[in-house]
């Protein structure tokens, strides 16, 4: 009887809702999780990063959930020491599209893996990129980025470190996934600057094959051309230079230029070409009178950025780019190409007609005013240019000072013209502090704060409470 009477007793069945109750909750959150594990990666995982290191652009979703072959992520690490941001990018992409799949390899458990593709000392966490019969291996050295730079006074290096992983898996798989990858010739002998390795590395690592080319040596522009580089020339073209390049345009090419500044006249065949696509190189050096607009010296020009599909990405990043020692670019009279001024100076800049022999950097009256185009892309039937009015663009120190903006510009410039524009804005994500290039106005002003407002903020308190403690 006693054990009847506990078996149904309030308190038993008091605890056996309670038990019931628990595993009630218990199933449901089995349940749960068995559900949101199964779920893709971008619906369950939230990129907390202050650089958004997981998150991917417009540029690789469109790339990979329009893939139509399957394509292989390997992670390749040993187990336990995989990388988790490596990992998680990787499996953002799987959840993009059902082609791509996520897979690590243990070089202890599987070496026939790696003896098979002919892989060998390779840096754990390195990632392998397969289609079909084609692979690229993105070294571990290459999403960790970190690059040194001497110190102002010359006495030692800073060192920066960046995330490469997106850039580097999504050019991956275009290379694997693409027959045709673009080309691009980089025009010779006319005394033109060349192309630093750290640059020429970064163009292989979009996919960009560059060659060098001498008009003269050849009867045509090679077919595989996609652009064709004319990099800060420092004589003129020839006249049956000038008459192939415009062939080339008339044809539906592309061509980047880069130029510095020169007196008027100096360079008529190179003129022509640029006046085919609607451009002319304007007269002088131009400086900023706005002190909002330049950095350092007035020939420092922080430019404004007009909306077109290679400014875009830097302008939503709130960018500048900054240019040394530029020329105006004007529009030709009866241009037939449609002209887009990307990069522009302020209403207070003036060109100096003297150009690099300039006495003072004071406006003077015979100055020209701003405002100034000093970059611009023009569109003429299927032909498509970009010119640049400083050859100062590509100098590592200006694209430091601009946190990348610069060398952001050149790529996305060359991705309009050769339709890659899949790859625009597809940039390393920096884990340090990021570079902060101020206008020389807004340096005066936090210097006058800095150095003297606070202090004597400071002061006048502790002078206020001196004397209310000596009343007492």
């Amino acid at each position: 009887m006693k054990l009847k009477r506990m078996f149904t007793s309030r308190r038993f069945r008091a605890g056996g809702y309670s038990a019931f109750a628990t595993a009630v909750v218990v199933a449901i959150a089995v349940a749960a999780n068995a559900i949101v594990g199964a779920l893709p990666a971008g619906l369950t995982q939230i990129d907390m990063t202050e650089q958004a290191l997981y998150t991917l652009s417009d540029q690789s979703r469109q790339l990979v959930r329009n893939l139509a072959e399957d394509v292989s992520l390997y992670l390749l690490a040993n187990e336990g020491g995989e990388d988790g941001a490596i990992l998680q990018l990787l499996e953002n992409y799987a959840a993009l599209s059902g082609h791509v799949t996520v897979e690590t390899v243990d070089p202890t458990s599987n070496p026939g893996f790696f003896s098979e593709r002919e892989l060998s000392q390779i840096y754990a966490n390195s990632v392998l990129v397969e289609s079909g019969e084609r692979s690229r291996l993105v070294d571990y050295a290459e999403i960790y980025v970190t690059e040194y730079q001497m110190d102002a006074y010359g006495y030692g290096y800073t060192a920066s470190t960046s995330f490469d992983g997106e850039n580097q898996i999504t050019s991956a798989i275009h290379y694997v996934t693409s027959e045709d990858l673009p080309t691009v010739y980089a025009l010779t002998g006319h005394g033109e600057r060349e192309l630093s390795e750290a640059l020429l590395q970064q163009l292989e690592g979009e996919n960009y094959a560059v060659h060098d080319l001498h008009l003269l040596s050849v009867d045509a522009i090679p077919e595989d051309a996609d652009c064709l580089l004319l990099y800060a020339p420092e004589s003129d073209l020839s006249a049956p230079e000038a008459e192939m390049l415009i062939a080339w345009l008339e044809a539906g090419g592309a061509l980047l230029l880069l130029t510095d500044v020169a007196e008027e006249g100096s360079m008529p065949n190179l003129s022509r070409v640029a006046e085919y696509m609607g451009m002319v190189q304007g007269v002088g050096l131009v400086l900023e009178g706005d002190r909002g607009s330049y950095w350092n010296m007035p020939y420092d020009l922080l430019t404004d950025l007009a909306s077109h599909a290679i400014t875009d990405p830097l302008i939503a990043g709130r960018y500048a780019v900054l240019l040394a020692y530029a020329h105006p670019i004007e529009q030709a009279q009866d241009a037939q190409a449609e002209v887009t001024f990307l990069l522009n100076t302020s209403e207070d800049s003036y060109a100096k007609e003297e150009g690099y022999g300039i006495e003072t950097f004071e406006r003077e009256e015979e100055d020209a005013t701003g405002p100034f185009g000093v970059a611009a892309a023009s569109v003429r039937s299927e032909a498509r240019m970009v010119w640049v009015g400083s050859a100062a663009l590509l100098d590592a120190e200006m694209d430091l000072l601009s946190a990348g903006a610069n060398g952001d510009f050149f790529l996305n410039a060359l991705g309009w013209m050769c339709d890659q524009e899949e790859t625009i804005s597809i940039r390393a994500k920096s884990l340090d502090a990021a570079t902060l290039t101020v206008s020389a106005r807004d340096n005066a002003l936090w210097s006058l704060v800095l150095v003297g407002a606070v202090p004597l903020v400071c002061v006048l308190a502790g002078v206020f409470v001196w004397h209310r403690r000596k009343k007492r």
